[in-house]
């Protein structure tokens, strides 16, 4: 039995093929990250007394055990967004942010998908089977989103605008090097972030602040059986949740670094390696990765 799971290990094993890996690390985090969000939002929703609240803490959650699985291997971006911020500081090599992407909304596709299927009797439940994206009865905004019937065009542009600035200044924040920030802590952090954004700017337009998170999800329900109504629903809201998402990143990131990471780039600081490594380092300029 050893030789032959040693075999299948052997044929399944990537160990020189770095950018293969860090594309299937992507997809498998974000998968997650929509398997668990998606399901979240089902579950509330045909649940006796669901709430919001849940739903938040289970984005958080999810977000955080996603970039665990990911951020060892491909940094944990999870998110098209983040990627181009993290490849306009220099993080990321801008060829990579196209296959990243690419990774990101399969995964996407695929966690609402499970999610879906997972809750297909709860979805008959609240719309009988009639799969609708407006009414009484719709259920697309539970996998992907749209905006609240009061908000405007501008109002829901700068809502996941800020949204996504929140997310990525704070990725850079905890990510800083020079905060000492043990490496195992920083998805926890990344979830607490995920779920303070879904707290404060959620319900406005259902926080996709990820052009994956909301792309993937729309691509599925419309194989669902949704139909077009995905794209066109709410004057064609489809690319507020993509180009503000993409302008917030960039924005959130250098926010960052004009006021706090451009400044001591000179200073050196003894990093304490986790605890188990007895390997110490020192760092005269930050180093920033990403966890989303």
């Amino acid at each position: 039995m050893g030789v032959f799971q040693d075999k299948i290990a052997s044929i399944l094993r990537i160990e020189d093929q770095q950018f293969t890996r860090e594309l299937l690390a992507e997809c498998i985090g974000t998968f997650f990250l929509l398997l668990i969000g998606n399901a979240a939002n089902v579950q509330a929703a045909v649940a006796v007394g669901g709430n919001s609240t849940s739903c938040h803490i289970a984005w958080g959650i999810g977000f955080m055990f996603a970039v665990y699985l990911a951020a060892s291997v491909s940094g944990g971006h999870l998110n098209p967004a983040i990627s181009i911020a993290q490849s306009i500081l220099g993080n990321l090599p801008p060829w990579k942010i196209i296959p990243y992407a690419i990774a990101q909304v399969i995964g996407a596709f695929l966690g609402a998908a499970v999610a879906y299927f997972g809750h297909h009797d709860d979805l008959w439940k609240l719309d009988g089977g009639i799969r609708q994206v407006t009414g009484g009865q719709a259920t697309a905004g539970l996998f992907t989103t749209f905006p609240s019937d009061h908000m405007s065009v501008w109002g829901s542009l700068l809502d996941q605008i800020i949204g996504t600035a929140m997310l990525s200044g704070l990725v850079c924040l905890i990510t800083d090097k020079r905060h000492q920030i043990p490496t195992g802590v920083v998805p926890v952090l990344a979830g607490s972030i995920m779920s303070m954004v879904a707290m404060t700017f959620g319900a406005n337009g259902g926080f996709a602040i990820n052009p994956a998170r909301d792309f993937g999800p729309r691509l599925f329900c419309l194989c669902a059986g949704y139909g077009w109504e995905v794209f066109s629903a709410h004057y064609y809201y489809f690319w507020i949740p993509i180009v503000g998402a993409l302008i917030g990143a960039v924005i959130g990131a250098w926010i960052y670094k004009i006021f706090v990471g451009l400044h001591g780039m000179n200073e050196s600081l003894d990093i304490q390696p986790a605890k188990g490594f007895n390997v110490s380092v020192k760092v005269d300029r930050e180093y920033s990765s990403t966890s989303k």
